[in-house]
């Protein structure tokens, strides 16, 4: 029976990713940690979640890194589970070729000793000759890691169904690098920084989170990319191939603490700042930052306008709230933020009134809006903005805003030479505003209201001011 879904995990959070002291590396290799306290709690939330999956869908055979952190986060799992623990030598961690030491990890005799009872016997499952794939100990490039990690997934399939035909779920416990090698080796990906799908994402790798991949005829497809929702914490460490240093290690610590610093440098800025490009931010890096924007509001609110007792009864259903809302595949542009006075625009967003009586006394000002360019300025805030993502999650804050001169509008030239077209085809205000073969006039020879012109009118109109 033929392996039908892939779970990689990655070990969780190591205790010299905590502030020091740091305790000894329980191996005594180098580069070889324990969890730290809050590590361990992850892997036994990973351990509660992998449990609580229907029983077709929970991993039968459990394969680990030969380091430390690995195997520890395997204990909870093995036990939840009731799994021994295979360790295996090709999905060990990476080391790049320029590193002073290249550690070799432990095997079944020294794990042993510090988890008795987790890991399987050494004949069932030898580290290094099972599957037979070892890191160079020289280290390894980016394109020597990949392959290592292809020619594992291509040896370690076949010879898995060979000695488990009854086992279709396995669990692969390693590191950040390796389980994004080995996920792109199964998805067939050209390269460590593919994107996995056309909005770009690429395989995450979060302490203690899992992937989940699952078999598609000959093919691989991943069907959950870095699962973190069952830790309480959600993702921390998360790294891939693009930061250039390796995973968890002195380098990637110390990259993580300049960007939260500057991060925090950047949050001391106001938007305004940012937005106009001030000396104080740093041009050569990109930060997100929000900027609310006032848009007009056209004519008479909605608020104060008169609504029938029908109208009424259909607001009950449906608030006139509602009617004033920004759709979500409405379309926003903007010219640049360095520029005092942006121009902004909304278009896509028009609005149908609420079919009905009464439906013709609402006024949309979102309709009113749509597609008219603004100019806009930017205005400090009485208080602060505050940003929520869609869950709910404060994301950022806004001191500054643009406000939208409703005074100053501008029209496309397509728009104004439509408009300069439209006006020449109307009809000249003398001619009739009705058909005249379709009424007959009355005998007395009196102009029924039907009949009169708007030159008729405004003579009309003329005659009396004069007699007055």
């Amino acid at each position: 029976m033929p392996i039908k879904q892939i779970y990689i995990a990655r070990h969780g959070f190591r205790a010299n990713w905590a502030p020091p002291p740091h305790p000894p590396n329980p191996t005594g290799i180098d580069s070889d940690p324990p969890l730290a306290p809050h590590g361990v709690t992850q892997s036994q939330q990973l351990a509660g979640y992998l449990a609580s999956l229907p029983i077709e869908d929970r991993p039968r055979f459990i394969l680990s890194s030969p380091f430390y952190r690995c195997v520890e986060s395997c204990v909870a799992i093995s036990n939840m589970l009731d799994c021994k623990v295979a360790i295996e030598r090709g999905i060990s961690e990476w080391f790049r070729r320029e590193r002073k030491t290249k550690p070799i990890p432990a095997d079944y005799p020294q794990l042993n000793h510090f988890f008795p009872g987790v890991l399987m016997d050494e004949e069932e499952w030898p580290r290094d000759r099972a599957v037979g794939v070892i890191p160079r100990l020289e280290g390894e490039n980016y394109d020597e890691v990949f392959e290592r990690c292809k020619l594992f997934v291509r040896k370690f399939i076949p010879i898995f169904e060979e000695r488990y035909p009854q086992i279709e779920n396995v669990l692969i416990v390693t590191h950040a690098a390796s389980g994004i090698a080995v996920g792109s080796a199964l998805l067939g990906l050209s390269s460590l920084v593919s994107f996995i799908d056309d909005d770009k994402n690429m395989i995450r790798s979060g302490a203690c989170s899992v992937s989940k991949y699952v078999r598609v005829g000959e093919q691989w497809k991943i069907v959950m990319n870095g699962n973190c929702e069952f830790l309480t914490d959600g993702e921390e460490m998360n790294w891939d191939f693009r930061t250039g240093v390796e995973a968890g290690s002195a380098e990637d610590l110390k990259l993580r603490q300049q960007q939260q610093e500057s991060h925090n440098q950047d949050t001391k800025t106001t938007v305004t700042e940012m937005a106009t490009g001030s000396e104080a931010v740093n041009n050569d890096e990109f930060e997100t930052f929000y900027v609310t924007v006032d848009l007009p509001i056209l004519g008479k609110p909605l608020e104060e306008q008169s609504v029938s007792a029908v109208k009424q009864e259909k607001e009950a259903a449906s608030t006139r709230t509602k009617v004033n809302m920004i759709k979500p595949h409405a379309k926003f542009q903007f010219t640049d933020l360095s520029y005092p006075n942006p121009l902004v625009k909304l278009s896509q967003n028009t609005i149908p009134t609420v079919d009905g009586v009464g439906s013709e006394e609402l006024l949309n000002s979102m309709n009113l809006i749509d597609g008219k360019i603004f100019e806009s300025s930017w205005k400090s805030l009485v208080g602060t903005d505050l940003i929520f993502d869609d869950y709910g999650e404060l994301i950022g804050s806004v001191k500054e805003h643009l406000v939208c001169n409703e005074n100053v509008k501008l029209v496309p030239k397509k728009e104004k030479v439509k408009a300069v077209e439209k006006e020449k085809a109307k009809p000249d205000e003398d001619v009739m505003d009705v058909d005249e073969s379709e009424q007959t006039p009355p005998a007395d020879g009196s102009i029924p209201t039907g009949f009169q012109t708007q030159f008729f009118k405004r003579a009309m109109k003329q005659a009396k001011e004069k007699e007055v």
